[in-house]
């Protein structure tokens, strides 16, 4: 059997190679940065040794995988070793080779002594071997590696113990600094980024044997500040893609989604023994993240602008078990999303429509060999909403924090608001930075009237109607409306924007809810090749 690898887009990690001496300096300077991992640096005398006695034979010590990313002013640890450090816009963050950064720079800096005796590493001249001692006498012919990777304290070290040395001696001793100095180590730097290709580069990295797992170096690199394995980790780590804070036990249901089954059961008793819930905690983190993304690309740009958050569970299953859905597919994904965020997922409230739902995505636990097909868990999913055009959309009195109130933000967000330089509006950052203050008032003391809320620049000074055109129109405001507005007829003004949200939120779901549109499986699944004669 042939198999073919196919990529839509293609990304290259850049490759290079780094001698020694710069890696030492740049770690020590805060360029290089190492992620708080779970374990820390694990590697005993014997491991740091061999590391240096392979770099004495020539042999290869593997690969770095650096991730180029902004890095804040803040304590390093490099081991035993800590550092206050400068932000800085294009750290290295040692994706993989940690053990071995960490080595190199503990044995061969000048400037942190004695502080692990792993790091005691001296060459032997004499037996031509490395050792280690934390002794403060040694053997003369006992070479301290840190005093030979630079050329003049190398020197000064000879000279100190010239009468204690062969003449074979210092060929070594040349030798072995000249190795140092010049071994040049491999690395990959991925500079894309998509933290999606940085996980992909890594599991190829290690497939073979993975003496750090993919979860705890994940965590350490995006919610460092968290226990790894743990809703605190996956709702940390997701704010990175400016959605907002995911709570916690929609984490869990996520999590116990991805599992399948019923997702109000215990967690306590989940796992077995055998299993690294660490492993679980990143996965539910990638298939929400395809969630958010999913919302977003629907232009639901902020958790706070979510009619209902009970989808989140439901497509971080069907993104797990199908993260590369057909086109179509996705198109009923998001029918069933609109049909339920306007008429309402099920009779008897959410957490039996949650079961529900995820009996039909993912119905067994630990068994996804058994769950539908993508194209079937998506018409089993549409068939459990109304199919029909909306109905009282219930926007009087006008609720932001309510359902209702969300879909009407939604419709007027699609609009792109525009801020007074005719720039669109950041809608998902004004959420971040102000939370439902991101909802302004066009008219002072009108918060329960539709047409005085929306997205008006935040802090700016209400409309007057002279604004220009394409601006109004942005925020929902007609010709009509600024006309009022222009001749001082503010509750008029109010009554006329409130029927044209009204109208244009009506408009917005009709389209989305798409009622009565043929449901069928993608045109993939029902072309069938004609068999030749």
């Amino acid at each position: 059997m042939q198999t073919e690898f196919v990529t839509e887009q293609f990304y290259r990690p850049r490759p290079t190679s780094y001698d020694i001496p710069y890696l030492v300096d740049r770690a020590l300077d805060g360029a290089l940065r190492v992620p708080r991992f779970q374990r820390n640096f694990v590697w005993d005398a014997a491991d740091v040794r061999k590391l240096f006695d392979s770099i004495w034979r020539g042999f290869p010590i593997g690969t770095l995988l650096l991730w180029k990313n902004r890095a804040e002013a803040e304590e390093v640890k490099l081991g035993p070793i800590q550092l206050e450090v400068e932000q800085r816009t294009d750290a290295l963050w040692v994706v993989d080779g940690q053990q071995r950064l960490i080595s190199l720079v503990g044995v061969l800096n000048k400037k942190y002594r004695s502080i692990d005796d792993r790091f005691e590493v001296y060459f032997d001249l004499r037996r031509g071997r490395f050792v280690t001692s934390s002794k403060s006498s040694v053997p003369p012919a006992w070479l301290p590696l840190r005093e030979a990777l630079e050329t003049r304290s190398l020197l000064s070290w000879l000279r100190e113990h010239d009468s204690d040395l062969e003449p074979r001696d210092f060929d070594v001793a040349d030798a072995l600094g000249g190795a140092l100095r010049d071994y040049q180590v491999p690395a990959y730097i991925v500079e894309n980024n998509d933290d999606a290709v940085l996980r992909e580069v890594f599991d190829r990295v290690n497939s073979a044997g993975k003496p750090i797992r993919r979860a705890a170096i994940f965590h350490a690199l995006f919610a460092s500040d968290t226990d790894p394995g743990s809703p605190a980790t996956v709702t940390e780590s997701l704010k990175r893609l400016g959605f907002g804070s995911v709570d916690q036990l929609k984490v869990i249901q996520s999590l116990l989604a991805l599992r399948g089954g019923d997702v109000q059961r215990d967690l306590h008793d989940e796992f077995s023994n055998e299993e690294e819930i660490s492993d679980w905690y990143d996965k539910t983190e990638q298939a929400l993240e395809r969630a958010i993304r999913f919302l977003q690309g629907q232009g639901v740009v902020h958790l706070s602008l979510m009619p209902a958050t009970f989808p989140l569970p439901v497509l971080a299953a069907f993104f797990h078990l199908h993260p590369d859905p057909d086109p179509w597919s996705l198109t009923l994904l998001a029918k069933w999303l609109w049909r339920g965020w306007t008429h309402g997922f099920g009779k008897h409230g959410q957490t039996p429509a949650l079961r529900q739902a995820i009996r039909v995505v993912n119905p067994k636990k630990g068994a996804p060999e058994v769950a539908p097909s993508e194209s079937e868990a998506v018409l089993a999913l549409i068939r459990t909403v109304p199919d029909e055009e909306p109905g009282d959309l219930h926007l009087t009195p006008f609720r932001s924090d309510k359902a209702s109130g969300r879909l009407a933000q939604l419709a007027l967000a699609a609009q792109e608001p525009m801020s007074l330089d005719g720039a669109k509006i950041d809608l998902a950052a004004e959420f971040e930075a102000r939370g439902g203050q991101a909802v302004t008032d066009l008219v002072k003391n009108r918060r329960t009237d539709l047409g005085a809320r929306g997205f008006w620049p935040f802090g700016a000074p209400s409309p007057t109607g002279y604004e220009d055109d394409a601006l109004l129109e942005s925020h929902v405001i007609s010709p009509h409306s600024a006309a009022l507005l222009r001749d001082a007829k503010v509750d008029d003004f109010i009554a006329n924007r409130r029927r044209d949200v009204e109208q244009l939120t009506r408009r917005f779901l009709s389209a989305r809810i798409d009622a009565g549109s043929l449901l069928r499986p993608p045109l993939s699944l029902l072309v069938v090749e004609e068999e030749d004669d």
